[in-house]
């Protein structure tokens, strides 16, 4: 009798302590539409990723500025003393030269490098008898210089797709970055709308473990009442069932307020709403309701749609570019070297910076030369290893490509088929539960006005409709979850979610 009167406080009173312990907390409504532009907007992996194109491009300038042109120029003074054999004892040369110059690579090869510079000589030499004299025919001499050096690859390293192939590798992967930008969006607003189905689900599993509660309470207090009026005895198997279905169904609002948390929790973090601390003790209320029916899926044009639209095999295709950029450069590096050489300048020479400027500017001194420059290592076998490795790596990628496209039918699919499978189970769950209700309701009137009816029949319908509940909400999460599959799988969730992705 004590312990059966101690289950009867505890039944009574526990819910009342639950409540008492823990306070209301303070709400903050939230729809969908807003845990997608928070997830995109402050989600931190997201902004992570952001990070990738700009670094992308830093890339694509730093492979542009090869062909920039390269300044350079020089100052130097010189004096040298030197002891020379007979008649001569030492001569005495100061020297005072500028250059200034400008190269440039051509994205057809050529090299070019232009150069002008002047220049002051004076040389003394000194013999036992006189001393210093000047002995040059132009001394001092005054020298301005100017001079054109071109180098044309005609075999290895000739064309513009080859001195231009990194610069084409770099802008790949930019759109590769992208690319992948683009993919960890959409996982990070399929993470966050699952995070928010997931919440409804735990909230609303609330609602119905509170009406199961209610249910169990109201059976209790029709068999106490039993009790009471001496038609059951205290120690009948009926009062220990319906205090037992009580406390089971209070054990089980616990869990779910946890589990309330937890999923309050998993959205904060994808929507970085818990950057405030005092966030984390807010309770977030969802006010978009979860559609009861699915969008019609064909399998055939959604496998064309994700091969189409999925990020993740458009950089597949783009890794597959780059390696046939890698595989065209590698043999042009199975050519011999041969290069087209060729110069000219012309010079000015005078007593002064007058005469000499005059010399220079008449174009009566000059100088040019052509020539051809052959160059072949004999095997050339780093050249071929390599263009072989090229050649490899190439057709490695393509397997990886097959690969993934076959991985995304049989994914796209199976999503496709989920969708299907889901509405149908929500369907027959929404049978299922009518079906149980008239059990129970049946049930409850075998035993509180037929008096035929034993209280663990109604205890079974009890548990029987609550389950078809929570099987009921399962299937229409699940179904609102594999929508969010199929369009993750088919790369147009942010379409779907009114998010408009900017490509630069």
């Amino acid at each position: 009798m004590r312990r059966l009167a101690l289950l009867w406080v505890l039944t009574c009173w526990l819910p009342g302590l639950l409540a008492a312990g823990e306070p209301a907390r303070a709400e903050r409504k939230i729809s969908l539409d807003e845990v997608v532009r928070l997830a995109l907007e402050r989600n931190l992996t997201l902004a992570a990723e952001k990070i990738n194109p700009e670094r992308a491009d830093t890339v694509i300038v730093e492979q542009v500025a090869i062909f920039d042109p390269v300044t350079n120029a020089d100052l130097s003074a010189s004096k040298t003393k030197q002891q020379q054999t007979s008649p001569f004892a030492a001569t005495l040369d100061k020297h005072v030269e500028g250059n200034a110059g400008v190269t440039k690579l051509f994205p057809l090869g050529t090299q070019a490098q232009m150069k002008l510079g002047a220049n002051r000589d004076r040389t003394d030499l000194s013999t036992v008898s006189s001393g210093y004299t000047s002995y040059a025919l132009v001394n001092p001499a005054y020298q301005e210089v100017w001079s054109l050096a071109i180098t044309q690859p005609l075999l290895r390293g000739f064309g513009v797709r080859v001195n231009t192939a990194s610069i084409a590798a770099a802008r790949n992967q930019r759109r590769i970055a992208q690319a992948q930008l683009r993919d960890v969006a959409l996982k990070t607003v399929s993470q966050a709308k699952k995070a928010y189905w997931d919440l409804i689900f735990a909230i609303r599993y609330r609602v119905l473990v509170q009406v199961a509660l209610e249910r169990a309470q109201n059976l209790l207090r029709d068999v106490q009442a039993r009790v009471e009026a001496k038609v059951l005895g205290e120690r009948d198997p009926s009062v220990a069932q319906a205090r037992a279905s009580v406390a089971a169904q209070q054990e089980q609002i616990v869990v779910v307020d946890s589990a309330i948390r937890q999923a309050e929790d998993a959205l904060k973090g994808i929507t970085d709403l818990a950057t405030d601390p005092t966030v984390w003790g807010l309770a977030l209320v969802p006010t978009t309701e979860p559609p009861v029916e699915a969008p019609s899926y064909e399998a055939e044009k959604a496998v064309e749609t994700a091969l189409a639209r999925r990020p993740d095999y458009q950089a597949a295709e783009l890794n597959i570019d780059n390696q046939d950029i890698v595989v065209y450069v590698r043999k042009n590096e199975l050519l011999p070297q041969l290069n087209l050489v060729a110069g000219g300048g012309n010079t000015g020479l005078g007593s002064n910076w007058a005469s000499s400027d005059r010399r220079f500017r008449s174009l009566d001194w000059y100088n040019w030369s052509i020539g051809l420059n052959f160059e072949y290592p004999l095997g050339n076998r780093a050249a071929r290893a390599r263009y072989r490795r090229a050649g490899l790596e190439r057709q490695q990628a393509a397997i990886n490509l097959q690969a993934l496209a076959l991985q995304i039918q049989v994914d796209v699919r199976n999503a496709v088929r989920q969708v299907s499978t889901n509405a149908e189970r929500l369907a027959a769950a929404g049978v299922t539960v009518a079906a149980e209700q008239e059990r129970l309701r049946a049930e409850e009137i075998r035993f509180r006005e037929a008096h035929v009816g034993t209280s663990q029949d109604v205890l079974d319908a009890q548990v029987a409709l609550a389950d078809a509940e929570s099987r009921r909400l399962r299937a229409l999460i699940d179904l609102n979850e594999s929508v969010v599959d199929v369009q993750q799988l088919q790369g147009t969730l942010l379409e779907n979610s009114n998010v408009v992705f900017e490509e630069e």
